[in-house]
């Protein structure tokens, strides 16, 4: 029986410039994938954490039945004892804060500018984890204490033509369907990084959107924890909770609210895949090119093994051991070099990225790499230097052995 794992690793270092040139290819493609999948992780990570921490929070509660109902009748669907909701959350320990909101459209007018807007009125003092991602860049944000204050989207107040200190008038509807309005001293300009809910956001103090709407209930709690990765365990506790104190409730995580990160996933993925595919079509020509090359440079050996007693497969099995041993060591210097970009990147802080469509502000990119990605990667590779070899492989057990001797 021949030592497969002793001649390919000899025989990766027979020819060093083509093994070489093969590890290139490996490498690139190793590093292609990695990086790039890295960089997908990164952007899926900060768009969802954006997401959350401005909009949406990791999960919402409403009363049952708002999702279908609140439209034609958004009175009967109001949440009228939020406290009782509140003290079921204030028991499970991943749940940092749990903020009320009350949501409504309206007319925003300054002077002789009007734009419809997009209102919600929340608690300034639980909100303050939500505005993490929330950047203001004029004036200041909602304190607690204040009662006629608000803050507005950047391209908002550029539509209104406002300054810091202007009163701003919306004009709304109240739940019983009465022409109603309120007015608020603009404090603050915010940007979230989203250009779409930049230009309609308007962030008042509950009290002043519930006299907008004639009401004292709020439209739902959105709830905010320590960690996105708790989510899929902190839910069913709440529902527990909720059940056990008899509350009519339904439950929204964050990815059922925001389909427009379904789509970004969709379409990065669906660039990952090209990428994926292109760079193993490339790396499997250049390792099958190798293994040919090697093929025919070693025919004369190939006919003396087959001689002495080597058997066919044993022919197969040592070409392919090479394009395994090749692939492996292409992997682990392709993870290495990977760890390092990473490491370096971070050291600068990021790669600079120009606004997405649809955002308002550009980012610095970093990589994401987990195991996940480093594994991915490793194992594609691999796959497509093994296949590579294959045919080569094949074709190399299949030499006559009189031919094989005499080739020339």
């Amino acid at each position: 029986m021949l030592d497969h794992i002793s001649f390919a690793w000899r025989n990766t270092l027979r020819n060093k410039r083509r093994t070489f040139i093969t590890l290139l290819s490996i490498v690139a493609g190793y590093l292609s994938l990695s990086c790039f999948g890295g960089f997908i992780l990164f952007s899926f990570e900060g768009l969802r954490e954006s997401t959350i921490r401005t909009q949406l929070g990791h999960f919402q509660i409403y009363k049952t039945g708002f999702t279908d109902g609140h439209v034609a009748k958004p009175e009967a669907f109001l949440l009228d004892n939020p406290a009782a909701v509140e003290k079921v959350l204030a028991g499970i320990p991943a749940v940092s804060a749990a903020s009320r909101r009350l949501s409504f459209s309206g007319l925003a007018t300054v002077g002789h500018a009007s734009v419809t807007v997009r209102a919600f009125g929340t608690d300034p003092d639980a909100d303050k984890l939500f505005s993490d991602f929330e950047t203001i860049v004029e004036g200041r944000g909602l304190r607690p204490g204040d009662t006629d204050t608000g803050v507005v989207g950047v391209e908002l107040r550029k539509a209104l033509d406002a300054k810091i200190g202007d009163w701003v008038t919306v004009l709304t509807t109240s739940l019983d369907g009465v022409v109603n309005a309120v007015d608020f001293q603009l404090v603050g300009t915010a940007q979230t990084g989203s250009q779409d809910y930049d230009s309609v956001f308007v962030k008042m103090p509950l009290q002043l959107a519930q006299k907008a709407r004639g009401t004292d209930k709020v439209e739902r709690l959105v709830v905010m924890l320590d960690k996105t990765e708790n989510l899929a365990a902190t839910v069913p506790l709440v529902r527990q909770g909720l059940e056990a104190a008899r509350i009519d409730y339904e439950i929204k995580l964050w990815s059922d609210l925001a389909g427009f990160y379904e789509r970004v996933v969709a379409l990065y993925t669906g660039m990952f895949e090209v990428l994926a595919t292109i760079m193993a079509i490339v790396v499997m020509f250049a390792v099958a090119n190798t293994m040919t090359m090697a093929v025919f440079e070693r025919t004369q050996e190939i006919g003396a093994l087959r001689a002495i007693g080597a058997k066919r497969s044993d022919i197969l099995s040592m070409f392919v051991y090479e394009g395994i041993v090749i692939g492996l060591i292409g992997g682990v210097i392709g993870a290495a070099l990977t760890l390092l970009i990473s490491a370096f990147i971070q050291q600068i802080g990021g790669i600079p990225i120009a606004p997405p469509p649809g955002m308002s502000r550009g980012y610095q990119a970093a990589l994401l790499i987990t195991p996940g990605v480093l594994a991915l990667a490793f194992a594609v590779t691999s796959f497509i230097t093994l296949a590579s070899s294959i045919f080569p492989a094949v074709s190399a057990s299949r030499f006559k052995i009189v031919e094989a001797l005499y080739h020339t």
